[in-house]
């Protein structure tokens, strides 16, 4: 299935709101304490080694079972967990790529590198965090990622349109609209979220965005409207829904 890297910072620009500071410490002091409760659990657990097991055995396993997932935590949750850890779960903050996307295994090993610098050496992660306009440490600066506040779904306006691709009458207009993986199309419904809750959009960024869709679904013309994305994104949600049904 053909794919193309449609949806980059360069050709669009979300509207994400950074997370705030005390979310963000908020957080990190529920990761502690997470981490200690492990670490009370896990030494309660080799409280009932039995006699006679070889010492350095029981050594490397709490290296393996014990050290590894203490200092590897935030790096495993924010892999495993959609760029959450526990913390960020609780306090509904996500990272993310800066331009919207999941981010990288290695964006998050590298984030995660330099934790020890904004961390360890007094916090002084929280600098850069005050002063920049994404509210980045020097992880985030590094690895081209920020963390940002989910939306609260009680405050999102639905609208009857967004479910007319499960309509059974529904014809879908753009076939190539299949080609978008999932993340394109996330990418192209928070565009259109924005624009819908701003009332407005960059004419620029939506030009640019139209055309890079058409291009990629291998749409006729040069379409640039929003109905446009819209339309993609329940021909999209058609074809999904209706390979769900074929399986």
């Amino acid at each position: 299935m053909a794919t193309a890297d449609i949806l980059t910072g360069q050709f669009v620009i979300l509207d994400q709101t950074p997370a705030s500071i005390g979310d963000r410490i908020i957080a990190r002091i529920i990761d502690m304490m997470v981490r200690v409760a492990y670490v009370i659990v896990a030494l309660v657990f080799f409280t009932w080694v039995p006699s006679g097991v070889d010492d350095d055995f029981w050594s490397l396993m709490l290296v393996l079972l014990v050290g590894l997932p203490l200092v590897l935590y935030t790096f495993l949750c924010e892999l495993l967990f959609n760029g959450q850890t526990i913390g960020k779960m609780v306090m509904k903050i996500r990272t993310v790529s800066v331009d919207g996307s999941c981010p990288t295994m290695g964006s998050l090993f590298l984030r995660w590198l330099l934790e020890i610098v904004d961390v360890t050496f007094f916090f002084v992660g929280i600098i850069p965090i005050i002063t920049t306009h994404r509210h980045q440490r020097f992880g985030d600066l590094a690895a081209g990622t920020m963390v940002i506040a989910r939306p609260d779904p009680s405050l999102m306006h639905i609208s009857l349109s967004e479910f007319q691709y499960a309509f059974p009458d529904y014809q879908p207009h753009y076939a190539g609209a299949k080609l978008l993986s999932l993340g394109q199309a996330e990418l192209i419904e928070r565009f259109v979220n924005v624009a819908d809750r701003h009332g407005a959009c960059d004419e620029s960024a939506l030009a640019n965005l139209s055309r890079k869709v058409a291009a990629a679904i291998q749409a006729p013309g040069n379409p640039d409207s929003l109905q446009f994305l819209r339309t993609v994104l329940n021909d999209y949600r058609y074809y999904a829904l209706n390979e769900v049904c074929l399986c």
